[in-house]
């Protein structure tokens, strides 16, 4: 079976690519297809650099010249200022890979990008694969008591206001984006996700739209045997991880403020630690200034950007993993901190309903649930065993969940259906 995938993940064709956010579980997913005998693969992406297809191994490449928007400062701000996104009408370089590869099924990571909308072009069998969905993630974007505004008159946000680079001109895009995805649903015959909310919003989306149910496969590091030896149990301090990226509905105001109120209760010792921001981040900065919170006084710590074998160790030596996000599908994050056997507590919103199982796979609490999230950690205080043991299930259903085998099996079932509809 010949299969297509458009994606913005280049796979080993850019080997220096940085995975850490995004792209680590798509690359995993295409390299069990580029060893899977029954599946011959073909990858097209965006490419700043080059247009020509090229054969490397088993897979075949097809890279789509984008000019890069940083070769005219002046129209990159332009367009940022007029939140221009991505130009549609890439129909044309879409339609030349399709023909010339000519493949029974194609696959497309994601509704967010323009490769949603190639179904209206070619009568092939098009998977999409829910990742974020932007209609219900606009619906989310700013925090309890921020808006725009907030951003725009925010001293540190000026140079990227300027640049038409800060939050609001970046809501602006994102709405763009959610407008193109749900005009994009409309066209779509079959989708595959993971959660019973990624289900809702494609049927809600298009009635007549045909859902599949397939997991997503975890970076390979995961998966090693020997993972948990490196576990270490803390005794002087709780320690508590999260991982953030700079998105404004990524909940670092409920860290800061859930932080905040753990301090105020003095019998609970613990550092809360951030990956994937660093202190100075503006993003950070705003929220500090914004809340009258300072990460130094409530014991939070910004790490940065870690390598694989460095994230996992960060978690490892960790006792809780808190998620905070006002919205989320399945966060790669959450289900890396459950493989690992770490008691996981998430805010109820989106996928996360369908990946913890409340008090026997994990713990939920409100969105900006900040008195939820503190007594949980309150209580852990005093029974760790308890989320122990819930971390051990955790761990057991992550292991189910992510199986990488029956990923495989049941996405190669998914495409034999598709292509004989």
């Amino acid at each position: 079976m010949k299969v297509l995938c458009f994606t913005n993940s280049s796979y080993n064709y850019n080997k220096t690519q940085n995975s850490y956010f995004g792209g680590g579980w798509i690359d995993s997913l295409l390299y069990l297809l580029e060893n899977e005998p029954t599946v011959e693969l073909a990858v097209s992406f965006f490419h700043e650099k080059d247009n020509q297809k090229t054969h490397t191994g088993d897979i075949t490449y097809y890279p789509i010249y984008k000019v890069p928007r940083r070769k005219n400062p002046f129209k990159t701000v332009i367009g940022d200022w007029l939140a221009k996104i991505e130009n549609p009408d890439v129909s044309k370089s879409l339609i030349e890979v399709i023909e010339d590869y000519k493949p029974d099924v194609i696959q497309v990571f994601g509704t967010e990008g323009v490769f949603s909308c190639i179904q209206k072009h070619t009568n092939i069998p098009v998977l999409v694969h829910l990742q974020g969905l932007l209609n219900p993630y606009y619906n989310t974007y700013y925090p309890i008591n921020q808006s725009k505004w907030n951003f725009i008159f925010d001293i540190n946000y000026l140079k990227s206001n300027i640049l038409g680079k800060g939050p609001s001109f970046t809501a602006k895009r994102f709405h763009k984006m959610a407008l193109r995805e749900a005009k994009n649903f409309e066209t779509l015959k079959f989708v595959s996700g993971r959660t019973e909310w990624d289900s809702i919003v494609a049927k809600i989306s298009n009635p007549n739209i045909e859902y599949f149910h397939i997991e997503e496969v975890l970076r390979p590091i995961f998966y090693k045997d020997n993972l948990l030896e490196k576990k270490k149990e803390n005794k002087k301090e709780i320690q508590i991880v999260s991982t953030i990226s700079p998105t404004i509905y990524k909940g670092i105001d409920v860290i800061l403020k859930t932080a905040k109120l753990l301090k105020s209760q003095k019998s609970i010792n613990f550092n809360w630690k951030i990956i994937g921001l660093e202190s100075n981040n503006t993003f950070v900065k705003h929220f500090e200034k914004n809340l009258n919170i300072s990460h130094k006084e409530v014991n939070v710590d910004f790490l940065g950007i870690k390598k694989s074998e460095d994230f996992i160790n960060e978690l490892l030596n960790s006792d809780l993993y808190i998620h905070p996000s006002y919205i989320d599908n399945s966060p790669n994050s959450v289900c890396e901190a459950q493989i690992l056997g770490l008691p996981v507590i998430a805010c109820n919103v989106g996928g996360l309903s369908t990946i913890i199982d409340h008090k026997k796979t994990g713990l939920l609490v409100p969105s900006n649930g900040i008195y939820e999230i503190a007594n949980y950690i309150q209580e852990y205080t005093k029974n760790p065993k308890i989320f122990n043991e819930l971390g051990i299930q955790g761990r057991e259903k992550a292991l189910i969940r992510h199986d990488k085998d029956e990923i495989l099996k049941n996405l190669i079932e998914v495409y034999k259906i598709i292509s004989k509809k």
